[in-house]
C-alpha cells in the first residue's frame, strides 16, 4: 500500500517538499515562490524529503515535528493555533477567539507569550514524579515476587503436612485431605493470578512512565515548549491517577495468606477411636487377654474429653453471642453519638457562617451608610453652591434685562492666530456684518442697512486670550455694535485696537497697555468680567450671532 503524503498547505495541489515557519508545509511550486517573490523573502523555508506516513497512519520517525504554535487551527486551516482555551481544553486561532470563544477570553492563554522557552523546573518536576512512580512500581513488583516465593514455600509445606496427615489417617480420611489439598491449591492459584495481574499492571505503568519520559526528552531536545506546556497542564493529574490506580489495584488484588494446622485434640480422639475399633474387632473374635477393661476405660476417657469439649464449645458460643450483642449495642450507641456529634458540628458551622454573614452585612451596611452620608454632605454642598450661583445669576440676568436693549444686527466674528505689523504674535478678531433690514429694535425699522467690517488685535498671551473671550462674550450678548440712524453699523461703547501689540517699544507698550485697561473698563460696564465667562471655550473659531 502506498504511503500517505502531506499536502502543501498553501495551494493544496502538491505534496510537501519543505516547511515554512510562517506558511506551514509547502510544495515545490510554492517553495519556488518563496524564493522569487519579495513578500516571502523574510520567510524561513526548511527543505526536506517528502513526509511519508506509515500504512497504519502513524508518522515516520524522520518526520519534521512542529511545536503547538506552528500547527494549523482545525477549524480555520489558514490560521495558526496560537491560543489555548482552558475552559474547552483546546488550541484555537485568533478567528476562533473572536467567534466561538469570545465568552472564554478570561481563560484563554497566549501560547506565543506563555511558552516561549522550556520551563526546566517543570521538566525536572515531571521527571521526578515519573521516577517516584517507577520506584513505587518496582517496589510493588518486588513485594509481589517476595510474596510469590513465600506462597510457593508455604504451599509446599502445607501440601507436605497435608500429605503427612493423609498418611496418618490413611484411607479413612483420604476424602477430607483431598478437599483440603484442593482448597490450598485454589488459594495458591488465586495468589498466582493476583501476581499475574499485578505484574501486568506494573508493566503497563512502567511502559507509560517510559513513554512519558521519552516524550518529555523529545520535546526538550526539539525545543517544543508548546507540547511540553500542554503535557504539563494535566501531568500531575495523570501521575495522581496512576498512583490512585496503584493503590486501588494493590488493595483489590491482595495475596491471601493461608496455612495448615492440625487439631490435636480431635486427632487424638480420632486415633483413639481407631484403636478402639480395632480392639472391638479383637473382642468380637473372643479374645481372653483381659483388654476389655482397658477398652472401656479408653472409651470413657474419650467420651469425657468430647463432653468437656462440647460444653466448652457451647459456653464459648454463648459468650460469643453475648459479646456480639454487647458489641452491636455499643456500636449502635457509638453510631448515635457520632450522628449527634456530626449534627451538632453542622449546626455549629451553620451558626458560625450565619454570624459571619451577619458581621459582613453589618460592615457592608456601615460602609454604605458612611458612603451615603458623604454623598449627602456633598449633595448639600452642591445645592448650597447652586443656590448661591442661582441668586447671582438671577441678579445678573435682571441687571441685563433692565439695562441692555438688543440692537446689534446679525453678524459674524472670526478669531485667528496672526502677526501684527511688526511681526509680533497676535490674536486677530474680524467682525463682519452683511447688508440687511432693520428690525423693530433698530432706529429705523424696515429700512435697509449697509454691511460693515471691524478688526482688532490683541497680544498673544494669557491676558490677550482672556480679553478675546470677553469680546466674544460681549458679541454674543449683542453689547458691542448697534445700528445708527444713518443705517450704518457702529460700535457701542467697546473699542478695538489695530496697532502693534509688541512690548519692546516704550510708547507702543504704553499705548497698548492703556487700551487693555480701557477695554476691561468698557466690558465691565456692560457686565462682562473675568468671573462670568467660560475660560475653557475654544479660542480660535468663527461664530455667527443672529440679530434681535
Amino acid at each position: 500500500m502506498a504511503s500517505k503524503q502531506i499536502q502543501c498547505e498553501m495551494c493544496g495541489n502538491e505534496n510537501a517538499v519543505g516547511y515554512c515557519k510562517s506558511c506551514g508545509y509547502v510544495g515545490e511550486t510554492c517553495a519556488d515562490i518563496h524564493k522569487t517573490v519579495n513578500v516571502f523573502q523574510t520567510h524561513t523555508v526548511i527543505m526536506h524529503e517528502a513526509v511519508k506516513m506509515h500504512e497504519d497512519g502513524t508518522e515516520n520517525p524522520n518526520d519534521i515535528l512542529r511545536d503547538i504554535t506552528e500547527e494549523r487551527c482545525k477549524q480555520h486551516l489558514t490560521e495558526k493555533a496560537i491560543f489555548l482555551c482552558k475552559i474547552h481544553d483546546s488550541t484555537i486561532c485568533g478567528r476562533c477567539l473572536h467567534s466561538e470563544h469570545r465568552s472564554c477570553v478570561e481563560e484563554v492563554v497566549d501560547l506565543l507569550h506563555e511558552v516561549v522557552n522550556i520551563d526546566c523546573e517543570k521538566v525536572n518536576t515531571m521527571k521526578s514524579l515519573l521516577m517516584e512512580i517507577k520506584n513505587e512500581i518496582l517496589l510493588l513488583k518486588n513485594e509481589a515476587e517476595h510474596s510469590k516465593e513465600n506462597c510457593n514455600k508455604n504451599a509446599d509445606k502445607c501440601v507436605q503436612e497435608c500429605m503427612g496427615l493423609g498418611n496418618k489417617i490413611k484411607q479413612r480420611v483420604d476424602e477430607l485431605t483431598s478437599g483440603t489439598r484442593n482448597g490450598i491449591t485454589k488459594k495458591h492459584n488465586e495468589n498466582l493470578t493476583t501476581h499475574s495481574h499485578i505484574t501486568k499492571m506494573c508493566d503497563e505503568k512502567t511502559k507509560w512512565c517510559h513513554d512519558a519520559e521519552s516524550k518529555i526528552d523529545s520535546f526538550v531536545d526539539k525545543n517544543m515548549a508548546g507540547h511540553l506546556y500542554l503535557m504539563n497542564r494535566h501531568f500531575e493529574k495523570e501521575v495522581s491517577d496512576v498512583r490512585s490506580h496503584l493503590k486501588e489495584f494493590k488493595h483489590k488484588h491482595t495475596f491471601k495468606e493461608f496455612g495448615f494446622k492440625e487439631n490435636n485434640v480431635i486427632l487424638e480422639c480420632l486415633f483413639q477411636d481407631l484403636e478402639e475399633v480395632c480392639e472391638q474387632q479383637e473382642e468380637v473374635n473372643g479374645s481372653d487377654d483381659g483388654n476389655a477393661n482397658d477398652v472401656v476405660a479408653s472409651t470413657t476417657k474419650i467420651n469425657k474429653t468430647r463432653r468437656e469439649l462440647t460444653l466448652l464449645l457451647s459456653q464459648v458460643k454463648q459468650d460469643l453471642d453475648q459479646s456480639e450483642k454487647a458489641r452491636n449495642a455499643l456500636c449502635d450507641e457509638l453510631k448515635q453519638v457520632k450522628q449527634d456529634k456530626d449534627n451538632s458540628e453542622k449546626k455549629r458551622q451553620i451558626l458560625e457562617q450565619e454570624i459571619l454573614k451577619a458581621k459582613q452585612g453589618i460592615e457592608e451596611f456601615e460602609k454604605t451608610r458612611k458612603g451615603f452620608e458623604q454623598e449627602l454632605l456633598k449633595a448639600k454642598q452642591c445645592i448650597e453652591k447652586y443656590e448661591k450661583e442661582k441668586t447671582v445669576f438671577k441678579e445678573q440676568i435682571q441687571h441685563l434685562k433692565d439695562n441692555i436693549k438688543w440692537t446689534q444686527p446679525t453678524g459674524t466674528v472670526e478669531v485667528k492666530n496672526s502677526n501684527d505689523i511688526l511681526g509680533d504674535p497676535s490674536i486677530e478678531l474680524s467682525f463682519t456684518f452683511p447688508d440687511g433690514i432693520q428690525t423693530t429694535h433698530h432706529p429705523s425699522p424696515g429700512k435697509p442697512y449697509k454691511d460693515g467690517t471691524f478688526t482688532g488685535s490683541l497680544f498673544l498671551n494669557s491676558e490677550g486670550e482672556l480679553l478675546c473671550r470677553m469680546l466674544k462674550a460681549a458679541f454674543r450678548r449683542g453689547a458691542m455694535f448697534i445700528l445708527g440712524k444713518e443705517g450704518k453699523v457702529v460700535m457701542d461703547g467697546v473699542s478695538l485696537y489695530n496697532g502693534s501689540v509688541g512690548y519692546f517699544g516704550g510708547s507702543i507698550r504704553s499705548i497698548y497697555r492703556r487700551y487693555t485697561n480701557t477695554l476691561k473698563a468698557e466690558l465691565s460696564a456692560k457686565g462682562i468680567t473675568e468671573a462670568n465667562i467660560d475660560q475653557t471655550e475654544e479660542l480660535y473659531e468663527t461664530l455667527t450671532v443672529d440679530g434681535r
